[in-house]
């Protein structure tokens, strides 16, 4: 199977695992936020946007670490690895919990609800810390098959969850502790498939963990900045606002951002090639940057202009019409926002590939101070539309600025005439829309996808390479072709997870 074709493979996987789940974690969405109203689905956006700011801490980096060590010159141990990642998880989950639940309780010392929300998911903090150990298994086996299986069932679980909350009427903290369950199942299907692939067992080095973790530090400081910058909106929110302000942004938030899976997935499987593209093969390196521009643009431009008429449909259908005044223009911005999310997903992976980690670093850091002011001084005149206007702000000033260092290490500009491809299917999915728009919202989406696909095609956005590429990732594994050895140097198997993290997954 040709590289092109083994990327393209991971990220069909995930992809089709994550798009079969959506519709249940919308409707899991929808069932909380009909159950709980907007009050109290306001406090659990509270305690889930707070608790979500010590998550950065539960992979400290090492992932990538791992990944990189074991795909270098000296062939490092990837069960050794993985164990002294796995003991140093053990030791400070519970304390990292403990931590997040008591700072909680003192920053919301006026709201009895939303210290106890934090109190239950902060627990979930403890399935994160030992679930991302396993991670850099699957990234130097490419083998993904249990993260995708681990994303559907716990999906299903969740729903079914949430409707016996909702059948029993076992209120806001069942609810909270519903919130868990991905996090949980994710910890023990990829422990168990983990463990099939490379043994695994905790492993206690002080020496050997302590140069883990000062390797890992730059990837934990870059990693616990973009965290900050995607949670601390909604902080500021809770504590400026109203629940029913912090309900409309949590609401918008986890609709516009479950489309954040796309970059994730393509970063998590294409990296390999842009790092080994910049070391090796230059011109291969800037196709690669190009190819992910045109690709994410691909799926990044309706998200922009399909979502804006389609935001009050949505919020609509999925919640209740309380939702829908308040929610309604900040889904809006934040599908524009999620949209150029996608480019910074190549962007960041280009930026690190070019060993531009601190430029990188500097600017997320700018961008966040910037974040944080422009939500000060928003939310308390525009509540949650704020929070929009701010995060468009910041991610566009990520793309410009790093366009400037991109271009002196010789990667192209952004394609922009690349969106004319895109007009005819923007037309022919608007058209599809329109003419189903009396319909059920699912009728308008359909038919807007059918429309978007076919006038992409018609106008020449899917070139030859990347349907190539996308047959490849459909056809079966050869049984003659032998399996990835990852532990015996072959590097063209290894693919790191991304080092700059996208909007958290809802």
């Amino acid at each position: 199977m040709s590289r092109a074709a083994a990327i393209a493979r991971g990220v069909a996987l995930q992809v089709v695992a994550r798009v079969s789940a959506l519709p249940l974690a919308i409707v899991t969405l929808g069932v909380a936020t009909r159950y709980l109203g907007e009050h109290q689905y306001g406090v659990m956006t509270t305690a889930i946007v707070f608790v979500g700011l010590f998550e950065t801490l539960t992979s400290q980096g090492m992932g990538t670490v791992i990944v990189r060590r074991v795909s270098g010159a000296a062939r490092s141990s990837l069960a050794r690895l993985v164990g002294i990642d796995l003991t140093l998880s053990l030791v400070y989950a519970v304390p990292l919990a403990l931590t997040a639940a008591s700072v909680g309780i003192l920053t919301y010392k006026e709201s009895p609800e939303t210290q106890r929300a934090i109190l239950v998911l902060a627990m979930g903090l403890i399935c994160s810390a030992v679930a991302s150990c396993f991670d850099a298994v699957f990234d130097v086996h490419v083998k993904y098959g249990p993260v995708a299986t681990a994303e559907f069932f716990s999906r299903v679980v969740t729903l079914v969850a949430a409707f016996t909350v909702t059948f029993t009427d076992a209120g806001l903290l069942a609810m909270c502790a519903v919130q868990i369950i991905p996090s949980l199942i994710k910890m023990i299907v990829s422990g168990i498939a983990a463990n099939k692939l490379t043994p695994l067992r905790p492993v206690a080095s002080l020496d050997e963990t302590a140069s883990l973790f000062k390797e890992s530090i730059p990837f934990t400081l870059i990693m616990l900045i973009a965290v900050v910058y995607w949670r601390v909106d909604g902080v500021l929110l809770s504590l400026l606002s109203d629940t029913r302000q912090v309900a409309a942004y949590g609401l918008a938030y986890q609709l516009a951002f479950t489309l954040a899976m796309l970059p994730q997935v393509f970063s998590r499987t294409a990296l390999s090639t842009i790092n080994e593209g910049y070391a090796t093969d230059p011109e291969r390196f800037r196709r690669a940057v190009a190819n992910g521009y045109r690709f994410l643009m691909l799926f990044a431009t309706p998200v922009a202009v399909l979502g804006i008429p389609l935001s009050g449909r949505l919020i609509t259908a999925i919640s209740t019409e309380e939702f829908t005044e308040t929610a309604t223009p900040v889904l809006r911005l934040f599908f524009i926002a999620c949209a150029i999310s996608f480019l910074t997903s190549i962007i960041s992976d280009a930026m690190v590939a070019a060993h531009q980690q601190r430029y990188l670093t500097m600017l997320s850091a700018v961008n966040l101070i910037v974040n944080t002011a422009l939500n000060l001084v928003l939310i308390p005149h525009f509540g949650a539309v704020g929070c929009g206007i701010a995060l468009i702000v910041t991610e566009l000033s990520g793309v410009v600025f790093t366009q400037l260092r991109l271009r002196k290490i010789g990667v192209g500009p952004i394609p922009l005439g690349y969106l004319v491809r895109l007009i005819p299917g923007l037309n022919l999915a608007l058209l599809g829309m329109l003419a189903t728009w009396s319909l059920p919202v699912a009728f308008p989406i359909v038919a807007g996808a059918i429309g978007y696909v076919l006038g992409a095609l018609i106008g020449g956005a899917i070139p030859a390479e990347m349907r190539n590429a996308l047959t490849g990732a459909l056809k079966r594994r050869s049984k003659s072709e032998p399996e990835p050895q990852p532990d015996r140097g072959d590097k063209t198997i290894r693919i790191p997870r991304a080092q700059l993290p996208q909007p958290p997954p809802s």
